[in-house]
This record gives C-alpha cells, structure tokens and sequence, in this order.
C-alpha cells in the first residue's frame, strides 16, 4: 500500500476513534436516581377530594423511597377516584419509565398531556426516553411542542439543543444550549446541568474539529 494511502487510513481511524471516545464519555442521565424524573412531589390541587390527594402524596411518597409496589398501590387508588388526574398519570408514568417499562410509560404521557396540553412534567419525561432511545427526531418533536407553550424553558430548550446536536445542525443546537444556559437557575435536578455543560463542551469540541 503506498505510504500515502496508509497515513489517510491512520488519519481516518484516529478521527474516529477520537470521536468514538468523546460520545463515549459523555454524561448521562442516571434514572436509578428518583430525583431525574419529572412530577409532581405533592397535589397541587388543594380544592381536589382528600382520597385523591392523600393517596397521590403518599404515591409521590413511596417512589422517592424507591418503593415501587406501594407506589403504584396508591396511584391505582387516585385513579379509581379521580381517573383522568394528570399529575397522577404522569406519575404512574414516571413508575413504569423507572421500572424500565418505556412503552407503557409513553401512554401514560400522553394520556396526561390529552388531559392537559400545557402540563409540563408529561413533555419532559418523553423528552427523556426518547433521549435514553435515542430517537432524535421525536426529542425534537415533543420538546418543539412544549416550548410553544414556555420559549424559555430550561428542560425544553436543552433537548431541542441534544437533538439538534445529533441531527447534526449544530448551529442551532448551540442556539437552543445558549438558552438553556441562560435558564439553568430553572432547573429541577442538576445532573441536566452536568449535561447541558457536557454537551456544551462538546458542541465547542466539534466546532474546533469542523473550522
């Protein structure tokens, strides 16, 4: 093989493996850690029937003890006396997304953001399967949907930006993290924060690669 062709292969496989490593050592979101997903912590209801909001507390309650079984014991009983609760749909959802069950986790999102399409916790919690799945475009779908409702939100705003990263548009992923930047005093949990920066940085990395 001639030498030239031999330093074009080596330059070849160093770029990759370069870039191999850098997603390899990218953050990611810890989902045995109650505390990353999005709910609700009490019933903001207070109007709503003592059943509905003592069982959802207790519900709130019993997953953040990672208490799996009690938890849905008392979601189950939220939604026998109030069926189309959407803080309690999106918690049942959160317990399945938990319990690795993504699919039975998605109708449950969506069933509580038919109940109410300006309900925030249900987009984020899409946001984050379809992140762990890696589906790009469906990131891009349900955070675009949220942010019609809140242009600044944080969450929203960082997944429009992760999936313009890996759609390969990188000028608008660094438009969509610059926002997320400026509303990170917003966020709920701060390993999206040691993710925001990770992607940051790696939106800076390629950048250099590319110019």
């Amino acid at each position: 093989m001639p030498r030239a062709a031999v330093y074009f292969v080596t330059f070849i496989c160093v770029f990759f493996f370069t870039y191999a490593c850098a997603d390899a050592g990218a953050v990611s979101i810890d989902l045995k850690k109650t505390e990353n997903y999005f709910y609700d912590r009490f019933y903001p209801d207070c109007n709503a029937d003592l059943k509905v909001t003592d069982n959802y507390d207790r519900a709130a309650e019993s997953f953040e003890k990672k208490d799996i079984i009690k938890a849905l014991f008392y979601l189950n009983n939220v939604l026998k006396y109030s069926q189309f609760s959407k803080e309690a749909l999106n918690l049942y959802g959160v317990v399945l997304m938990y319990e690795g069950d993504y699919e039975g986790a998605r109708e449950l999102f969506r069933s509580s953001i038919n109940r109410d399409p300006h309900y925030k916790w249900p987009y984020i919690n899409l946001g984050i399967i379809n992140y762990e799945l890696e589906k790009w475009r469906e990131l891009e779908s349900v955070c675009s949907k949220y942010l019609s409702f809140d242009s600044d939100d944080f969450e929203a705003n960082m997944g429009m930006g992760i999936a313009a990263f890996h759609l390969f548009c990188y000028e608008q992923a660094g438009e969509y993290f610059k926002k997320a930047h400026s509303a990170q005093k917003n966020a709920r949990c701060q390993d999206m924060i040691k993710l925001l920066n990770d992607y940051r940085a790696r939106l800076r990395a390629k950048s250099r690669r590319l110019h």
